[in-house]
């Protein structure tokens, strides 16, 4: 087997391998054999077809499947040779098959690179301190988040902007009742806006059972185009009245949420708040080492690798969308826009995190940083933990997918990449 290997742009190379036809022979005879068990030729039982009318019956199917066995019996042994450290899977390119063989396939690869300073990087770093106004703040959208709409009981009272109405109402136009215009109770706040024109401020001064009717024109751009640009009148109808009340900060309120006290509650969210802006601070400062490294940091990203990126990122979002009962292409449609669109737009953020992982790679390599197995069954058993397992359940688990032995690599890759972290904030001024 002779082979040539051509580097190409982006972290890919392109290979061409050449068999002669005693290297050829007994691959054609091979594939031969199993395309005539499965092809249908006039005249022949399957399998019993003589070569040449297997070969004329299936001859693209025959060099696809040629080359893929030309492929597989000599890919390991050139990677080896040539040190390739493939990231994507074989592009067939082109194929010619005669009594010889030469099949042309690019594969994208681990790029080379020289990294840039990574060790003594001076940059700012914000510093955190909780003052009584950012704790009263935080535990005044606690309570705010605990309040209740409770019905007015004043039958004299009248509505206001801020109330939250129950509210019965009829659409006419030109008299004539319109599609999806009624309701019998719905619950609407008043100065929210979210009814057409001045809907909501005609009904302040409201009371309790008082009916009435409300005069609007919709947008000249109102979604249903049999609506748009009308003047029509609401008859309405007052069910009930409804304020948004706050609950008392006191320990009763306190216990509620769990906590033993007001003064527990306080101390409690401050520990929180501490910690999570204390967390926020060092993942930007993080984010500002790396991006400070990749700045001096020339890399030519593999496309597949981004790629891949994307692929991850796109089902991190149908998964949270499937579990808010949401299908992906319906989210994306009502946002304006499709996968593709999506695709594009985050891919410079996928390219940017590929880069980042490749430079910390980098630096592990550099730096001879390893991850322990005893490091690695720590993780697994936190893992576990997390989804209620011990380490042997969890390994049963992921067999049943065929995906433990991923996960294992995933954790690693996970451990090394924050070895290289560290490595880089405890080596920063």
């Amino acid at each position: 087997m002779k082979y040539e290997v051509k580097k190409l742009e982006k972290s890919a190379v392109e290979v061409k391998i050449f068999l002669e036809k005693e290297e050829l022979n007994p691959i054609l005879d091979k594939v031969i054999k199993k395309v005539a068990e499965k092809v249908e030729i006039p005249g022949f039982r399957k399998g019993k077809a003589p070569k040449e009318a297997v070969i004329n019956a299936a001859k693209e199917q025959i060099s696809e499947d040629v080359a893929g066995e030309a492929i597989n019996s000599n890919f390991m042994e050139i990677i080896e040779k040539e040190k390739i450290e493939p990231v994507s899977y074989v592009r067939i390119k082109d194929i010619k098959l005669n009594d010889t063989l030469e099949v042309v396939f690019d594969i994208d690869v681990y790029p080379e690179f020289e990294i840039g300073n990574y060790k003594g990087l001076e940059v700012a770093k914000e510093a955190f301190e909780l003052t009584d106004d950012k704790l009263n703040e935080e535990i005044e959208r606690l309570v705010n988040s605990n309040s209740k709409l409770e019905e007015v009981t004043d039958e004299a009272y009248k509505a206001e902007l801020g109330d939250t109405v129950d509210l019965a109402f009829e659409g006419f136009i030109d008299g004539v009742p319109f599609d999806g215009g009624k309701a019998e109770s719905h619950l609407l706040k008043l100065g929210s806006k979210n009814f057409i024109d001045t809907f909501e401020e005609q009904l302040v001064g409201y009371v309790k059972g008082q009916e009435g009717e409300v005069n609007v024109k919709f947008p000249e751009e109102y979604h249903a185009e049999s609506l748009a640009g009308k003047p029509a009148v609401f008859k309405v109808k007052i069910n009930a009245i409804k304020k948004l009340v706050k609950p008392e900060l006191n320990d009763e309120f306190a216990k509620t949420l769990s906590y033993e006290s007001t003064e527990d509650l306080r101390t409690k969210k401050a520990e929180e708040i501490t910690k999570r802006e204390n967390d926020r601070i060092e993942n930007e400062y993080i984010g500002k080492l790396i991006e400070e490294i990749s700045k001096n940091t020339t890399v030519e990203i593999p496309v597949s690798m981004v790629n891949a990126e994307i692929e991850n990122r796109m089902r991190e979002l149908e998964y949270q969308l499937s579990a808010q009962g949401f299908k992906i292409d319906d989210y994306l449609k009502m946002m304006g826009g499709n996968k593709e669109m999506f695709a594009a737009q985050i891919a410079p953020s996928a390219e940017a995190k590929v880069k980042a992982d490749l430079i910390l790679a980098k630096i592990a390599r550099l730096e001879n940083l390893e991850v322990t197995e005893e490091e690695t069954t720590a993780k697994m058993e936190e893992v576990a933990k997390m989804y209620g397992m011990d380490v042997p359940k969890l390994e049963v688990e992921l067999k049943k997918y065929n995906n433990l032995e991923n996960f294992k690599a995933s954790l690693k890759t996970d451990l090394m990449m924050k070895k290289s972290i560290d490595f880089v904030v405890n080596n920063a001024k």
